[in-house]
């Protein structure tokens, strides 16, 4: 094992103004009060450093502490714990039913049931953990839609229906009437859907913020406000490096997501996309005269996907993948708001909830997406070193899979045989597909990206969509079953 150096780009804080931040971090960190972070200012020892404080960094160092509870874990943050992706997505915590079909692909038959009904457990054990250790974040089980917007995506689910069925097992979905869509949309543009009745949704931030809490009741140290500048190593030991301090360690975990894509080994494995998001004050009165307070969330079948639901004290949000592109991997203002973005999302939200065309939208916010080429993470340590382990490639589902993270990548370090160690093995056998170099890349994905919108909104507006637009939608990174992506993703 020959020297190491990986050196991260300069950390840029989030400097939206308040109305542009992540809400669900506002109010987890109003919860907490104006109590100081605890930044790295020395040079201290520990078995495992875990550069990024969000979901798979808190969740490993816990797994790690309850497996061995004498290894010390050190957790370094560059803002505050759940400030990334992990406090601005939809709070959606979900499972790989959806994807069989492309999972059987893959892995075959046997190793996709494995990895359906190990992120079913995922969402279990999360449940448990949230319960155990009284974690307050707006944990509730209770249905969450699958639709169709325009007549072009019915069917979308059939491949996983069929595929179910060849296999014997049943799916968690209920496909729902016309009378049943009609009772939970109204007259809205639903044209058919499948439910999903035990579906999780939560306030992800506040899920963050208490795994923090957990993690340094099992003595981690967590050091927030501490960007990385480098990592370097030689035989013996791996150094971690931040402005104002180092840690000299034996393993190492890389878990900040899409902030560590510019990394050589992920760089051609991983493309960086925002997702963003828009939502109204709290409005229950209105809701409940419309009928809608027990609407329930959801995602629809188009290839910009469209996310959303209600929150319990009456807010609606709504959110769309795809956004912004990323020109190498560099996460720029643009990724923590878009003016261009957010006013695309609102107009989704006009369509898809026309009862409250006249409810202005009162915050909005983007947040990064690590996006690999099979949609589906990659758990895994760098081939340059072994000792360096990560997590990578959530692409925009990480709530559920950042806690199989935990799991495998504790297993990995601890040097256990598990079944979710074996998880990890699946997942990484899809992940020898690479993007086309910048700036083909960055070229055609805004070509690509503008295509399949001009194509959606034809086809939301009943019109047929061009020859080119639709062989050009074909290249996009679909996150429907089924769908193409844009680079290589052949299986080993």
């Amino acid at each position: 094992m020959g020297d190491t150096h990986l050196t991260f780009r300069k950390w840029r804080r989030n400097g939206a103004p308040p109305r542009h931040r992540s809400l669900w971090v506002d109010e987890a960190l109003e919860r907490e009060g104006t109590a100081e972070s605890n930044r790295l200012r020395d040079h201290i020892q520990a078995d495992v450093a875990i550069v990024g404080g969000g979901l798979t960094g808190l969740w490993t160092a816990i797994r790690l502490k309850e497996a061995d509870p004498g290894i010390s874990v050190v957790v370094l943050e560059a803002d505050r714990c759940g400030t990334g992706a992990s406090g601005r997505n939809s709070g959606a915590l979900g499972h790989y039913w959806s994807r069989l079909p492309v999972l059987v692909r893959y892995f075959g038959e046997a190793d996709a049931v494995r990895l359906v009904m190990a992120s079913t457990e995922a969402v279990d054990d999360t449940h448990r953990f949230i319960s155990a250790n009284g974690i307050e974040c707006q944990a509730r089980r209770g249905p969450s839609v699958w639709s169709t917007n325009s007549r072009s995506q019915i069917g979308a689910w059939e491949g996983v229906f069929r595929m179910a069925d060849k296999l014997g097992i049943a799916p968690p979905y209920r496909r729902l009437s016309p009378q049943d869509l009609k009772d939970y949309f109204g007259d809205g543009p639903y044209h058919s859907g499948v439910s999903d009745d035990n579906a999780t949704r939560l306030q992800p931030a506040l899920l963050s913020r208490g795994l923090r809490r957990v993690a340094v009741a099992h003595g981690v140290a967590i050091y927030e406000e501490t960007p990385v500048l480098d990592i370097s190593g030689d035989e013996r030991t791996l150094t971690v490096r931040a402005a104002n301090g180092t840690v000299v360690c034996s393993n190492v975990v890389l878990a900040a997501n899409a902030w560590m894509a510019h990394l050589a080994e992920f760089r051609r494995h991983v493309m960086v996309l925002s997702s963003d998001v828009v939502v109204t004050d709290p409005i229950p009165e209105r809701l409940e005269d419309l009928g809608m307070r027990q609407r329930p969330g959801g995602v629809n079948s188009r290839q910009m996907l469209n996310y959303g639901g209600l929150t319990p004290e009456g807010r609606v949000y709504l959110g769309r993948g795809g956004g912004t592109i990323a020109y190498g991997a560099r996460i720029g203002p643009e990724f923590d708001f878009s003016q261009k973005q957010a006013a695309e999302v609102e107009a989704d939200f006009r369509f898809l909830y026309p009862e409250l065309k006249d409810v202005p939208i009162a915050r909005s916010w983007a947040g990064p997406i690590d996006r690999s080429t099979t949609g589906l993470p990659h758990f895994g340590q760098l081939q340059s070193d072994r000792r360096i382990h990560y997590a990578i490639g959530y692409t925009g589902h990480g709530l559920g899979a950042s806690n199989i993270g935990g799991h495998v990548i504790a297993a990995k370090i601890l040097g256990k045989r598990t079944e979710w160690s074996d998880i990890g093995d699946i997942l990484n056998r899809a992940h020898n597909g690479y993007y086309p170099p910048e700036p083909i890349r960055f070229v055609a994905g805004k070509i690509v990206r503008a295509a399949v919108l001009r194509k959606e909104m034809g086809e939301r507006n009943g019109r047929k969509p061009c020859v080119l637009d639709a062989q050009l939608s074909k290249l996009a990174l679909a996150t429907i079953p089924g769908g193409k992506r844009f680079g290589h993703d052949s299986v080993k």
